[in-house]
C-alpha cells in the first residue's frame, strides 16, 4: 500500500529495514533517514537507499600466476557493511563495483607474490588483503568484517609439476635414508625407483639364482637309456634310389 501510495503521489519515500536513505535538497546532500516513511517535495528533494546491512561480495574466478611461475585458481568472498551512508554514496559513483574491484587488485597483488611454499598459508594472504583495504574503508565509509578464499587450487597443469616435484623429494629421502644403513648405490636406486638390477654376488657373497650357472646333467650308467635321446626320426634317413646302379 505504501508502495502504490510512494507511485501515485511521489512525495513519500519508503525506507525498509535494513537500508538506510541519505537526503538530498536541491542536489545537496542533507542527512541520513533510518527505515520507516519519509515525506519529500518532489522535484526539490530525493531519496538514495542503499542497503546497511551484512553484504557479502562473491568476486568471479580469478587465474594468478605465481612468483615461481605456478599457476592457481582463485575465488575470493568479501563480507562488508556500510557505515558511513554520506561516504558511500558520495565519495564513489557505485560501491559494489568500487569494492569489487579494489579486492581483484588486492587478491592479484598478494596471491602473484607467492611461491609454492607461502601459498598454503591462507590466514596470512587474508590478512594482507584486508590490510590492502584498509584505506577502501575509512575513505568508502565501509567495513570490511572478513575477507576469504572459497577456492585456492593449481591448475591442472601445476598440479603435475607440484606432485612430481613431492614425489621427488620423497624417494630422495628415502634413498638418503637407504644408503644411509650401509646399502649401495644401486641398490638403493633399484628399491627406490622399483627398477630390476642385477647383481653379480650380493652381501652375502652368494650369486643370486638367476646369475648362477645351470647344473650339468648326471652321466647315465652304462646299458641304461639315456631319457634325453629319442630315436631317430625315419622320414630323416637318406633316401636310396632302388634302380640305380652301384
Amino acid at each position: 500500500m505504501l508502495e502504490i501510495l510512494q507511485a501515485m503521489l511521489g512525495i513519500f519515500v519508503v525506507v525498509y529495514d535494513g537500508q538506510h536513505a541519505l537526503k538530498f535538497t536541491l542536489g545537496r546532500a542533507r542527512y541520513v533517514v533510518g527505515p520507516g516513511l519519509h515525506f519529500k517535495w518532489p522535484i526539490i528533494q530525493r531519496f538514495q537507499v542503499k542497503d546497511t546491512r551484512h553484504t557479502t561480495l562473491d568476486l568471479e574466478p580469478q587465474t594468478i600466476r605465481l612468483a615461481d611461475d605456478l599457476v592457481y585458481e582463485v575465488d575470493t568472498k568479501v563480507l562488508y557493511q556500510i557505515v558511513d551512508l554520506r561516504k558511500a554514496i558520495i565519495e564513489i559513483d557505485d560501491v559494489v563495483t568500487g569494492l569489487r574491484n579494489r579486492v581483484v587488485l588486492a587478491v592479484q597483488r598478494i596471491v602473484g607474490s607467492q611461491t609454492r611454499t607461502t601459498i598454503g598459508d591462507r590466514e596470512r594472504m587474508e590478512e594482507l588483503i584486508r590490510e590492502e583495504l584498509t584505506s577502501v574503508e575509512e575513505a568508502w565509509g565501509l567495513n570490511i568484517l572478513a575477507v576469504g578464499f572459497s577456492n585456492l587450487s593449481p591448475s591442472p597443469a601445476t598440479l603435475e609439476i607440484t606432485q612430481l616435484d613431492l614425489l621427488a623429494r620423497e624417494r630422495l629421502s628415502l634413498f638418503e635414508e637407504l644408503h644411509g644403513r650401509g646399502l649401495s648405490s644401486s641398490a638403493a636406486v633399484a628399491l627406490v625407483t622399483g627398477a630390476v638390477v642385477t647383481t653379480a654376488v650380493d652381501q652375502e657373497g652368494v650369486l643370486p639364482r638367476a646369475a648362477r650357472p645351470a647344473p650339468e646333467p648326471e652321466p647315465t650308467e652304462e646299458g641304461e637309456p639315456d631319457p634325453f635321446e629319442t630315436e631317430p626320426d625315419p622320414w630323416d634317413a637318406p633316401k636310396t634310389n632302388p634302380g640305380a646302379q652301384d
